[in-house]
């Protein structure tokens, strides 16, 4: 019986599925090059620590980390914002701000596989560093907006829901609830849509909140639009942030794609004002993007606190809301010529051939052996060649070779290719 020596929780990408990934990261590519961001990379291993800065002992269990032959403890990296955050912290007293870099790394992180959550995964990382107006803020939400659109997604496909952790906190200090009761509560808040109105309402009953205080919690959560929202702006800078957010929204035509909603706080606590997240409209799947602004981040490594804010969107997700949406693009590999020869004398003049129409960009194959012409042009049909090109000697006596047409079966004599 054949063993199974796959590792649970990663992929193999076969030629049609790294097409649609190919297809999912070019997009993503594409459109974060529109928006001029600049491409970065970094290493596949770094430090252990480089992960407790940001996130605590509590990230070890989600990680693949070891001690090398050195003596040094390493980590494969889960995610890329530790490492935009080291790289930027090396230059960012000379670089010209705001920075805006995206990359898309192949991440590991080990936790339980499940639905639309494996180990191994590509992620699209979008960042701008150095900038605290709130049209950067805009500038990294339109980028995931767009970055779904031209994937064939629509305003009735997916939805960025919108919050800020400036208005929750301000919120919810104005009733006088702090400290650990402020940490469980933004915990409950952050599991609401998940856990439901019951559960919700079980666990907020648990905290033991003065009448005030559960009435007006309960009144955030029921908040459904900006009116809501502005009807606390006198008392709450961060309504103001999120006003003035949502009017740029709707001035640069995102507004169909965007909505309010309470339960976004993000779970992570470098976060420090605007937070989104980005779901397919029926909900039926985990989140495909998170961020937001984390203004604090980056003291840890640079020293100061620097703006920053930027987004994090998984293929996992995105790859099967596509392929369940048809919007996966057909598998074609695309081969432009099948070189065939008559006998073996044919063979160097098709070998110089090949290597001019390569050179010019197309992509050719041709018969390895010699085998008998009909099972050549059986080849080039069954990979889905466009075009033959029949080297035979008479043929090239005159300088041509035989083209056929594989979809409309037309032949003509063509020069030689040559360069």
């Amino acid at each position: 019986m054949k063993r199974d020596l796959t590792v649970r929780g990663t992929r193999d990408f076969f030629p049609e599925s790294c097409a649609s990934l190919n297809h999912i990261c070019g997009t993503w590519r594409s459109t974060a090059l529109s928006y001029g961001f600049e491409e970065f990379e970094g290493p596949v291993l770094e430090t252990l620590e480089l992960y407790k800065i940001k996130s605590g002992e509590e990230i070890l269990s989600q990680l693949y980390h070891f001690t090398d032959k050195g003596g040094r403890e390493l980590a494969l990296r889960p995610e890329m914002t530790p490492t935009l955050a080291r790289m930027v912290a090396r230059i960012h007293n000379q670089a010209a701000k705001p920075i805006k870099w995206f990359s898309i790394p192949r991440c590991l992180r080990y936790e339980k596989p499940q639905k639309g959550r494996l180990r191994e995964f590509f992620q699209l990382n979008v960042d701008i560093i150095g900038e605290e107006a709130p049209t950067a803020d805009l500038e990294v939400i339109g980028c995931a907006v767009d970055s779904l659109a031209n994937l064939g997604l629509g305003s009735d496909d997916f939805v960025v829901k919108i919050n800020s952790r400036n208005y929750v906190s301000g919120f919810f200090s104005s009733l006088g609830i702090t400290g650990e009761v402020m940490g469980r509560l933004y915990k409950i808040v952050d599991n609401a849509r998940k856990a439901g109105p019951e559960a919700t309402k079980g666990s907020l009953d648990e905290l033991g909140l003065a009448g005030t205080q559960r009435r007006e919690v309960d009144a955030y959560l029921s908040a459904e639009s900006m009116e809501d929202v502005k009807r606390v702006g006198a008392r709450n800078p961060g309504a103001g942030e999120l006003v003035a957010l949502f009017d740029l929204i709707d001035a640069s035509g995102f507004g169909p794609y965007c909505d309010f909603d309470p339960t976004i706080v993000r779970g992570l606590d470098y976060y420090t004002g605007i937070v989104f997240e980005i779901f397919d409209r029926k909900e039926t799947m985990r989140a495909i993007c998170g961020g937001g602004r984390y203004n604090r981040l980056l003291s840890e490594f640079a020293g100061v606190d620097v703006p920053a804010c930027g987004f994090g969107m998984g293929d996992v997700v995105l790859g099967r809301i596509l392929e369940e949406a048809g919007l996966m693009p057909d598998y074609d590999r695309q081969i432009d010529y099948y070189l065939v020869r008559v006998t073996d004398g044919e063979l160097g003049p098709l070998l110089r051939a090949a290597r001019v129409l390569r050179r010019d960009g197309n992509r050719v194959e041709y018969t390895y052996g010699n085998i008998p012409l009909k099972k050549q042009m059986a080849r080039a049909s069954k990979i889905g060649a466009r075009r033959a090109l029949i080297f035979g000697e008479e043929e090239l006596r005159q300088g041509k070779v035989k083209e056929k047409d594989l979809l409309t079966g037309e032949e003509r004599l063509v020069d030689v290719p040559e360069g």
